[in-house]
């Protein structure tokens, strides 16, 4: 059977989701009617301290307490989580013993609620659990509320963890750590920092974009045991990612503009949850590989990094996936696109990323975070052995070739 699902080529795609969402202005006021419909007993929150000063988890506080449910906080996030951080986290729930994890935050916070939950359902160390399929079975249920605008990890299968011991990124990724239900508050997000907001929407657009220019479903062979980690574009993938994409078009730089317009509030959080729906499912994929080791060796932001390489990875792709590339131009707004060449509109989608990027005061290249040229080899080689992401390029890569990105982002 092993040898039949390598050898056979997909006919077929799937989509996975979480069982709810709730959208809108004062979204946080549902959670007790979820806790309720739960029958929870009791609610393990996790959030950080500069959230539990703001005042944002009170809301949550308040609406848990309407529930009747007992309630911990764990108020020790961090902005890059870390497998030390979940540890500490395994210790507050194995001694609470919640039914279920409220993550309030960005994706830091929320990847380390789905993380812990992970582990301590399975009584396993969180390290055993990265890699694709590792988590078999259904964890202790999951809430997540977003404070920003841009991860999408309130809708993915995915957790991104710091190893402490090793120092490296490394992701959980299983259908079983999907958040169950995602509550979607554009108002959470009004108290969001202009470096922040403009961070994560870059990040939504790179989610979107990758997840509209990845190699097709049909590209990969069957597997029947384990599934997929990702499935490749697909028709649906594509109906949320161009969503986001003219979404993040018509409202990244407004929310910069003005931080407190929330309509353009709205419109990026319902952006980063379709981004995120988008790409946990067709994936992600050399802007991802990229930007984990720029990070790492920077220690710049997740949104930081994918900006930095995202219009080469673009321009890499162009003769690939030309068409698609200049479909974006109109999904970010660039006048008349319709109107133009494939191969102008094409670069007009390019150059609208790279001024969209520069408008909302990001990084521009690798030389503004430290990097020079005598880094590209060892970004390069460390990207080119993310080999989940690499394979999803909708071109065989090679090494050179993110060499070439690479300096390309300088």
């Amino acid at each position: 059977m092993n040898n039949l699902s390598d050898s056979l080529k997909r006919t077929t795609w799937n989509f996975f989701s979480g069982s709810q969402l709730t959208f809108g202005p004062g979204a946080i006021g549902t959670l007790t009617g979820v806790l309720r419909r739960e029958q929870s007993q009791r609610v393990l929150v996790v959030s950080d301290q500069v959230l539990c000063e703001a005042g944002i988890v009170t809301q949550a506080e308040v609406a848990i307490q309407q529930s009747n449910s007992k309630m911990e906080i764990f108020r020790d996030g961090e902005i890059e989580p870390s497998t030390e951080t979940v540890e500490k986290l395994i210790e507050v729930a194995t001694e609470f013993k919640p039914d279920l994890f409220v993550a309030i935050g960005g994706g830091s916070n929320m990847d380390l609620a789905k993380a812990a939950a992970a582990a301590f359902s399975s009584q396993s160390d969180v390290e055993s659990l990265f890699g694709f399929n590792q988590v078999i079975t259904a964890t202790a249920k999951v809430v997540c509320i977003p404070t920003t605008a841009g991860t999408g990890s309130e809708v993915t299968h995915s957790a991104i963890l710091k190893n402490s011991t090793t120092g490296n990124k490394a992701a959980i990724l299983s259908q079983h750590i999907r958040p169950d239900v995602a509550i979607v508050d554009p108002q959470l997000t009004l108290s969001c920092p202009p470096q922040v907001s403009a961070e994560s929407g870059i990040d939504a657009l790179t989610h979107a974009i990758e997840a509209y220019l990845v190699r097709n479903f049909f590209a990969f062979s069957e597997n029947f045991d384990q599934g997929l980690p990702y499935e490749g574009n697909h028709p649906l993938g594509d109906m949320y990612a161009e969503k986001a994409m003219c979404l993040i078009g018509q409202n990244l730089q407004r929310v910069i503009d003005d931080p407190h317009d929330l309509a353009a509030r709205s419109g990026m959080a319902l952006a980063a949850t379709l981004a995120g729906v988008a790409y946990s499912s067709c994936g992600v994929s050399l802007a991802h590989a990229l930007e984990y080791p720029i990070g790492a060796a920077f220690h710049c932001s997740h949104g930081v990094g994918n900006g930095i390489v995202l219009p080469a990875v673009m321009e890499y792709w162009s003769t690939t996936r030309q068409s698609r590339v200049a479909q974006i131009a109109g999904f970010l707004g660039v006048a008349q696109s319709e109107n133009m060449p494939i191969a102008e509109a094409a670069d007009a989608a390019i150059s609208r990323v790279r001024e969209l990027r520069e408008r909302i005061g990001l990084p521009t290249g690798l030389s503004a975070v430290g990097g020079n040229e005598t880094d590209i080899a060892g970004l390069a080689n460390t990207a080119m052995s993310l080999d989940r992401l690499v394979a999803l390029s909708p071109v065989t890569t090679t090494l050179e070739d993110l060499t070439g990105i690479l300096r390309a982002s300088l």
